[in-house]
């Protein structure tokens, strides 16, 4: 089960980051997290009246309204850097399905996600509840209904078939859990393509993390699908059953539950 926790932190991690706003490079048209000749063509290739389906809003360099030359030159002295202007900028992602499809429930601050995590050699379906700073996840195992919860920051197990409780059970959880939870970062945009998994087509939307990881949303005819996190090494892709706002609030109470030891669970 504490296998199981691991592996839904890198999900409530990648849920729990800054919305709205992401940083972008400048002169970046294609999304590929870099500046360089590619993208100065593409600018070029539009202002004589190509459409290569790049992002058109991110062409004007100098925001004098007009893409031209001299925006593509401006590209290639980002390339080679000589550009004094700002090589970053705050932007809302106007192509982002993350920005249309998640980020709008996340920002109610209450939500529900259920997906299936392999953990311990078997595929378990769990119901993670979001309620602003607390967590409810829930999920079974060898027929038993378990329930982890982080309630103002102290962690519980909890059995509702015996309305049993374990107090700081995940203690040296608590820590990172809140981190996650009271700290929000930045995601930055790193960028999609069109990609098959298990012989379907997804569109995959990858951010990148201040700690090296990365972060891959899957989505098909305009709804999440799949996420996938990569750090340290090791990668694994989530599917997401289903996500929605608002939580079951009776999930969140402890009211009439008592406190037992874990060898009086059947």
């Amino acid at each position: 089960m504490k296998r199981f926790i691991s592996l839904f932190l890198v999900i409530l991690f990648a849920l729990t980051c800054s919305v709205g706003a992401y940083a972008r490079l400048v002169g970046d048209v294609n999304s590929d997290n870099k500046a360089n000749s590619t993208d100065a063509l593409l600018i070029l290739r539009h202002s004589v009246g190509f459409n290569d389906g790049a992002n058109t809003e991110y062409m004007d360099i100098n925001g004098d309204g007009r893409i031209n030359s001299v925006d593509a030159l401006s590209v290639l002295m980002i390339a080679v850097g000589i550009y004094n202007g700002d090589l970053e900028v705050e932007d809302e992602l106007v192509t982002s399905y993350k920005a249309q499809i998640i980020d709008p429930v996340i920002k109610t601050g209450k939500f529900t996600f259920i997906t299936e995590v392999e953990a311990d050699g078997e595929v378990r379906t769990a119901t993670a509840m979001i309620r602003n700073n607390d967590i409810c996840v829930e999920t079974g195992a060898k027929g038993i209904t378990l329930r982890v919860l982080c309630l103002e920051g102290k962690t519980y197990l909890v059995f509702p078939m015996e309305m049993g409780l374990i107090k700081g059970f995940y203690a040296e959880n608590d820590q990172e859990i809140n981190t996650v939870i009271g700290s929000p970062e930045k995601a930055t945009y790193v960028g999609s393509e069109k990609v098959t998994v298990d012989g379907v087509e997804y569109i995959r939307e990858s951010y990148s993390h201040a700690d090296g990881s990365v972060t891959d949303y899957y989505f098909k005819d305009g709804k999440w699908k799949m996420i996938g996190s990569a750090a340290d090494g090791e990668a694994g892709i989530q599917k997401i059953v289903d996500f929605k706002q608002g939580v079951d609030e009776t999930c969140f109470s402890l009211k009439g539950y008592k406190e037992i030891a874990l060898d009086q669970i059947q």
